[in-house]
């Protein structure tokens, strides 16, 4: 059946050994793959008898032209269109991915919606897969590969959001429109805890050490887990840090202040789009002295064990500043601001002195963590937890974006509350619409959401919503009968 594979650059410097002979690459072989782009971490797909589709592939290397940047968001891409080809294999007599046919979609829809329970996935994970295929099938026909897609549309007309002009929206017919957007997973603050410390941390439940325990970044993979979870990052952005992008504690002019403001980079963010954090200082201190102790220590034990790796096509870089680089260009340095760097960029930067990463998360050979190695971090320690009986932890990195989120709009509107009670305004519907509307777009602006309605989904699922709701309800003495005030 078809394979899904990530391009590993470490693997072209690598020996293999097969039924006893050792296969490497030849210097002129490994110089022809640097010349061609390879990108880290790029997925690409082989047939059944490992052939490679160029067509397919190049709409994988295509992706991120048609606003598809991300490279977790490009892996599901990747991971839903492997299933779809198996199925017309293994289903649709080995039909291959450019001559499927309406006929296939509806029996895929079968297999895929209407099967037993077991087999069977939620309307919102079928859109996303659509979702995938009509991206790939519009772009096939785009580059005349295919005559037609093998969906049906349906016209609409849409107003344009920025010019008025009212224009015609081709709409697939596949997609489900009763998908809930809603459905979304995310830890409370003691199931987060748990993963924390017995997950990552690699404590037993009782919170004492694990004598058994073999691996020394525990306290990398916690902190990791505590920047997530404190700032609503997602997992490229947050992979992607600098050292020197790190605020830093002596720039904090307020005492009282509980956390700092944090520029993310506009070319790590989804979409390119940059937006202000807040980092609690808490954590900051945290984060500098993991790169003081944890980070040092283990560049020098990769080092003196002679297990570090040099960066592939390395950039040095001369000089830091807070939000810029100085980089090495023959006799001179360029300086080059951080907002225009890339995630795969990042990853070769390197101190032009010592050849150090100038990424903060660093494997055991000294290079930096791949998205994919944050995921098997996750996933370890999510079956770590269920050996010590929690039995319903799978934590994945995003969860604990989503986790921020609901938690964060929590805090956000008993703020609100808070503030339209004290004000006991006898305009209740802007009080109201700031109660509501204000959190909302603070939350909205803090994920980086392009729209509002993608912020929509936290509110259905706050712990303590209808709590809010009556304390409000209560305290402003609003008839919801009527819909005035109570006399």
């Amino acid at each position: 059946m078809p394979q899904l594979f990530f391009t590993d650059l470490s693997a072209l410097r690598r020996s293999v050994t097969v039924n006893g002979a050792t296969y490497e690459l030849s210097s002129d072989e490994i110089a022809a793959a640097d010349s061609i782009g390879l990108i880290e971490g790029m997925p690409f797909i082989l047939g059944s008898d490992g052939t490679y589709d160029h067509h397919l592939n190049r709409f994988l290397r295509s992706c991120p032209t048609m606003g598809v940047r991300s490279m977790n968001s490009l892996r599901a891409y990747a991971r839903d269109i492997i299933v779809w080809m198996r199925f017309l294999e293994e289903r649709q007599n080995g039909k291959s991915v450019w001559s499927a046919d309406r006929d296939d979609i509806a029996a895929f829809h079968e297999a895929r919606r209407l099967s037993e329970p077991p087999f069977r996935i939620s309307a919102s994970s079928w859109n996303r897969m659509i979702a995938a295929l009509d991206k790939l099938y519009r772009w096939a026909v785009d580059e005349k590969i295919i005559a037609a897609a093998p969906f049906t549309y349906r016209q609409l007309w849409s107003r344009a959001s920025t010019s008025g002009a009212v224009i015609a929206v081709a709409v697939n017919c596949s997609k489900e429109s009763g998908a809930r957007n809603g459905d979304m997973r995310f830890l409370d603050l003691p199931r987060y805890l748990v993963f924390r410390d017995v997950g990552l941390r690699g404590r037993l439940p009782d919170g004492r050490e694990d004598p058994t325990r073999r691996g020394r970044n525990g306290e990398r993979n916690a902190l990791f887990a505590e920047l997530l979870i404190t700032t609503g990052l997602r997992l490229q952005e947050a992979s992607s840090l600098l050292l020197n992008e790190l605020p830093t504690l002596d720039t904090c002019l307020d005492s009282t202040a509980r956390s700092l403001p944090f520029r993310l980079a506009a070319a790590t963010a989804k979409g390119s789009r940059g937006r202000d954090i807040r980092m609690p200082i808490r954590l900051i201190g945290q984060l500098h002295d993991y790169v003081r102790i944890e980070r040092d220590n283990a560049l020098g034990r990769a080092r003196r064990s002679g297990r570090i790796r040099r960066t592939r096509s390395p950039i040095p870089v001369v000089e830091c500043e807070h939000r810029a680089l100085r980089l090495n260009d023959g006799d001179r340095a360029v300086r080059m601001s951080v907002d225009q760097m890339t995630p795969a960029e990042r990853t070769r930067l390197v101190e032009a002195t010592t050849g150090a990463p100038l990424a903060p998360w660093l494997t055991e050979d000294g290079l930096p963590m791949p998205m994919a190695s944050w995921e098997a971090v996750f996933t370890r320690a999510s079956e770590r937890c269920r050996r010590f009986g929690f039995d319903d932890m799978h934590v994945t990195p995003h969860m604990l974006r989503h986790s921020f989120a609901v938690h964060m709009l929590t805090l956000l509107l008993r703020e609100q509350v808070g503030w339209v009670i004290s004000e006991r305004s006898r305009h209740l519907g802007s009080a109201y619409r700031r109660m509501i509307g204000d959190p909302l777009l603070k939350l909205q602006r803090l994920m980086g959401h392009s729209r509002i309605e993608s912020t929509y989904i936290y509110l259905d699922h706050l712990a303590d919503s209808q709590e809010i709701v009556d304390a409000a309800v209560g305290n402003l003495g609003l008839d919801v009968t009527s819909g005035e005030p109570a006399p």
